[in-house]
């Protein structure tokens, strides 16, 4: 009788011993490190994904709820035949100001060839001319000499009147024909001047020629934009993940800007936590925590303090509190924390998933 009230003492006293341990661990625990539930699950990439350019009908939507995606992987598909009509009309019109600026060069290098070839033609024509009419003067004037000298013989009758008349007549004939030849350099030199000023106007199909570039470079621009914008109706995933939620349905018509998937990456998630003020004391970036999600709670998982905010989540609310006719109320406010994974398995958290944390403060 009296040995079992031995071990029953024993028993009650070995009890309050491990009580009183895990009391004491319990408690050091509380004091070494600071506690909250207010814990979410986060990511840097969760992103809502839209048609930034263009709205229309959706007529395919190629993933599910909970599916994975690959970055650049097709969404989704919008009606897209109101782009193409639009890109044919354009192209069309690009295609016949093409033609209409390439036929105009060739007038114009046509034109231009021609009449170079014909003013070239005219400067030969016009030096071989100078040239005869040079040689003809000096034969005027040679008979013009001879002319004189012949008329006086024949006034002192030396030489006959028929010698002197025979000169007089070559003499006339050869002015005759030489101002012929200066008619005919006179005419040529004004058909040159028609030639210089049409090469001139030459110049209204080089401007027009320009102003048809212009139009095809700015064309050409509208049909980039719109091969872009076409290739915009199919709405490709920014990122490699998973996809959180689809917002619409196939035939529904969207609006730019509307958000048609949410997605996130799994590798990116993060643990945010909202701290009370009054336990920040100690915690540094560098902290080890450790993490017990809600949903899965025989998990381990732990993280370091990455980041530590500078100003409460209370100043970021939809209606912040106003102070400036005082309060009566102390509300102790949070800093936001955010937490490194660096243990656990990430692949089982869901953005928004809530638990508990433990972060070490920092012992000097």
């Amino acid at each position: 009788m009296k040995g079992k009230r031995l071990i029953g003492a024993l028993m009650v006293g070995l009890s309050l011993a491990v009580m009183g341990v895990l009391g004491y661990r319990w408690v050091e625990f509380r004091l070494s490190h600071a506690i909250t539930n207010a814990v979410f699950v986060e990511s840097d990439t969760f992103v809502k994904v839209s048609y930034d350019r263009l709205g229309g009908k959706i007529v395919k939507l190629f993933k599910e709820e909970g599916e994975r995606v690959k970055k650049g992987e097709p969404l989704a598909k919008l009606d897209d035949r109101s782009v193409k009509l639009k890109l044919e009309s354009l192209r069309l019109e690009l295609e016949r100001l093409k033609k209409e600026e390439k036929a105009l060069r060739v007038k114009r290098d046509s034109l231009r060839k021609e009449l170079l070839k014909r003013k070239e033609v005219l400067s030969f024509k016009e030096e071989e001319i100078s040239q005869n009419l040079g040689a003809l003067e000096a034969q005027i004037r040679q008979l013009q000499r001879d002319r004189d000298r012949f008329k006086r013989l024949y006034e002192k009758g030396v030489v006959p009147a028929r010698k002197y008349e025979d000169i007089q007549t070559k003499l006339e004939a050869l002015q005759k024909r030489a101002a012929a030849l200066e008619a005919t350099l006179k005419a040529l030199k004004k058909e040159k001047e028609v030639i210089e000023v049409k090469i001139a106007s030459l110049r209204e199909l080089d401007l027009k020629m320009q102003a048809l570039r212009e139009s095809i470079k700015s064309l050409e621009k509208r049909v980039r934009d719109v091969e872009n914008l076409l290739e915009d109706t199919v709405l490709r995933s920014p990122i490699n993940g998973y996809v959180v939620k689809r917002f619409v349905s196939e035939g529904e018509t969207v609006r730019q800007g509307q958000a048609i998937y949410a997605l996130y990456d799994p590798e990116d998630v993060y643990i945010l936590v909202l701290l009370e003020e009054t336990k920040l004391e100690g915690i540094r970036v560098g902290s080890k925590a450790y993490i017990k999600i809600d949903a899965f709670p025989n998990v381990k998982f732990e993280g370091v303090v990455k980041e530590i905010g500078r100003a409460a989540a209370a100043k970021f609310a939809l209606i912040p509190r106003d102070v400036t006719a005082g309060e009566f109320t102390k509300v102790a406010q949070r800093i936001p924390v955010k937490i490194e994974l660096t243990k656990g398995d990430k692949r089982l958290l869901r953005v928004g998933m809530g638990g508990e944390v433990a972060i070490e403060k920092w012992r000097r």
